[in-house]
């Protein structure tokens, strides 16, 4: 699909990722309309060209209404709290929502789309890398927990109803995304980082920047070869300290991290996602740089 001038719907556009997604599309040329339900807070995005329309993902009928002319749809909306082990809560956004997001788009002939899933559908191992084809968890047994689990049926829902009703799909499955304004994992370093010095165990987890998953959104829908595939689109495998180590040489400010040694982490491999879509991994410090600029409150 050729971008320009194309109107692409993206949900949960006024959240850390979906500002990255709405911004990179609209660098390709894009009409970016942001199905939200509180517009007013991405006021940002609208002074720079995205348009807004009102719907909950638990409202079938608004969003339709909020379909009405996409070419295609980014389904990225969902609920990620680390704090929140509702299954309800959890159900509700994860695998409702993304069944009124199918059958919308099924309701206007929307006929392509990129679903946001996550890494968390694996079960997770340190024995070897985990690739697109390794065991998932049982979400019908609530394996993993309340988020993993209702993601991992989302996705398997989402796979079903675009056989079904023929839309071309791609899935990416990002591991811990972190970028400006995310409510999860920034607060946390913000807080780590205001001690004078910090001791961490070298425990490897990959972290991927926000603006990264971006472009493998764009590159998802501006290729043909990416229909029907599954993408880990993951961070390197590197350990807390080297991100807050980052942090310090990034804002020249902070904890002095000291690296414990441990040598256990999880790996991902997001080759397929290199070799398909160009993805690739930016600097900890190039991208810590981006969202301080973005977000200074981060440093205070």
């Amino acid at each position: 699909m050729v971008l320009k001038d194309k109107t692409i719907a993206v949900t949960g556009a006024s959240g850390m990722i979906g500002a990255y997604i709405c911004r990179a599309l609209l660098a390709r040329g894009a009409n970016v309309v942001g199905v939200v339900r509180n517009p007013d807070k991405a006021a940002f995005l609208t002074r720079e060209g995205v348009t807004f329309r009102r719907a909950d993902l638990a409202d079938a009928r608004s969003l339709a209404d909020a379909f009405v002319g996409a070419d295609a749809v980014v389904s990225n909306a969902a609920l990620y709290r680390l704090t929140n082990l509702d299954w309800e809560s959890n159900y509700l956004p994860n695998k409702t929502g993304t069944e009124n997001v199918f059958n919308a788009m099924q309701k206007h002939n929307i006929r392509r789309a990129v679903h946001i899933s996550t890494i968390g559908l694996y079960k997770f191992t340190l024995a070897y890398e985990i690739n697109e084809t390794s065991e998932q968890l049982n979400g019908e047994k609530r394996e993993g927990g309340a988020y993993r689990a209702t993601k991992q049926l989302s996705e398997e829902l989402a796979w079903r109803l675009a056989t079904q009703y023929g839309i071309g799909l791609t899935t990416l499955r990002p591991s811990g995304v972190y970028g400006a304004r995310d409510e999860n994992i920034m607060p946390y370093f913000k807080l780590a980082m205001k001690l004078p010095f910090l001791p961490l165990p070298a425990i490897g987890w990959p972290l991927v920047y926000a603006g990264d998953v971006a472009d493998a959104v764009v590159a998802s829908l501006e290729s043909e070869k990416a229909i029907g595939q599954a993408y880990n689109t993951s961070g390197d495998t590197r350990d807390f300290a080297d991100f807050l180590s980052a942090w310090h040489e990034a804002s020249g400010k902070g904890a002095r991290v000291f690296k414990i040694p441990v040598g256990l982490g999880i790996k991902i491999s997001s080759e397929k996602a290199a070799h398909d879509l160009g993805f690739q991994n930016r600097p900890f410090v190039d991208a810590l740089r981006e969202i301080f600029a973005e977000e200074p409150g981060l440093l205070r």
